[in-house]
């Protein structure tokens, strides 16, 4: 708790050191991605927005993983899979049957 009148220049300084290094994290991402997106635009579709999402949270998923999350059939996880692939979001690693889908 603080005290009235307690000086937080100290505390300001260092919150906003964090945000100014998180903003330069996020602008620099940002950059990266317009790099590529001049190339050709890619507008997500849905269920892509979800699979990214997912792919965030899970680190990495195995192309089963992605049908039965997002129910859909092993060719509509491929049809959602190339246009992230070729925009660099998304990349496969691993061998064609230990192999594993990761952001990029």
């Amino acid at each position: 708790m603080r005290k009235q009148g307690e000086d937080l220049t100290g505390w300001l300084e260092y919150a906003a050191e964090g945000l100014l290094a998180t903003l330069e994290h996020v602008w620099m991402r940002v950059q990266k991605f317009s790099d590529q997106s001049k190339k050709k635009k890619l507008v997500l579709r849905p269920k892509q927005e979800q699979l990214l999402q997912m792919l965030r949270d899970n680190k990495s998923m195995t192309p089963s993983e992605i049908w039965s999350a997002l129910d859909i059939s092993k060719q509509g996880a491929l049809d959602l899979l190339r246009p992230l692939i070729a925009a660099g979001l998304v990349k496969r690693v691993g061998y064609k049957r230990s192999g594993c889908y990761i952001l990029a």
